[in-house]
């Protein structure tokens, strides 16, 4: 069970299930056993409509490889989700400027993906991920791509936003990143072997 506000790493080797109980957790899969509540909320057999809403509402992801739009500005990637939740444009600007602010990129707004660092892009999708207000943001490998010193500084981030009450799941393989969270939960052929609460 991951608590509120609560900083988890998922470990595991190649295979053990770790993306796909991420994919699980972020109602891209759907799950055969056992039972999954999001929210006090039993999550089996969602039509794909309620997935894609709670989706909007409740959860933001951060991706290893970033998942930028290339042709986007870093403002109009942040603003994204807001837009598919029907924000107006105005608002959906403002606030994006605010998330970027957030994470230090303000300045780098108006720059696109390729005019821009691994570190600076990855705070970017994770701006992206914060700006629809989640109650739970899930990482996967979200330093896989990045230097030691970089996979620091997104870390920090990280760990301050857990700080402000969100729930953080970090799928990671680098022991580095994975003691820097609450608690780590080792997987192992698609079953929690261990969990050191």
């Amino acid at each position: 069970m991951i608590k509120e506000g609560e900083l988890v790493a998922i470990m595991g080797s190649s295979g053990s299930g770790k993306s796909t109980l991420l994919n699980v957790l972020g109602l891209l899969d759907d799950f055969d056993e056992g039972s999954y509540l999001l929210n006090g909320q039993d999550m089996k057999g969602l039509s794909e409509k309620a997935a894609a809403r709670f989706r909007s509402e409740l959860l933001g992801f951060v991706f290893q490889s970033f998942n930028l739009i290339s042709y986007k500005s870093a403002l109009e990637n942040v603003a994204l989700p807001l837009y598919y939740q029907g924000v107006p444009r105005k608002e959906r600007q403002a606030r994006a400027m605010a998330f970027l602010s957030k994470v230090g990129l303000a300045d780098w707004a108006k720059h696109l993906p390729n005019q821009m660092s691994g570190g600076q892009n990855q705070r970017v999708a994770i701006a992206r991920a914060l700006v629809a207000s989640p109650d739970v943001i899930l990482a996967d490998e979200p330093t896989g791509a990045l230097d030691s010193v970089t996979s620091d500084e997104v870390m920090g981030l990280l760990k301050e936003i857990n700080e402000e009450g969100i729930t953080i799941v970090v799928v990671t393989h680098e022991n580095e990143i994975a003691k820097q969270c609450d608690r780590i939960i080792r997987l192992k052929d698609g079953r929690i072997e261990r969990s050191n609460d």
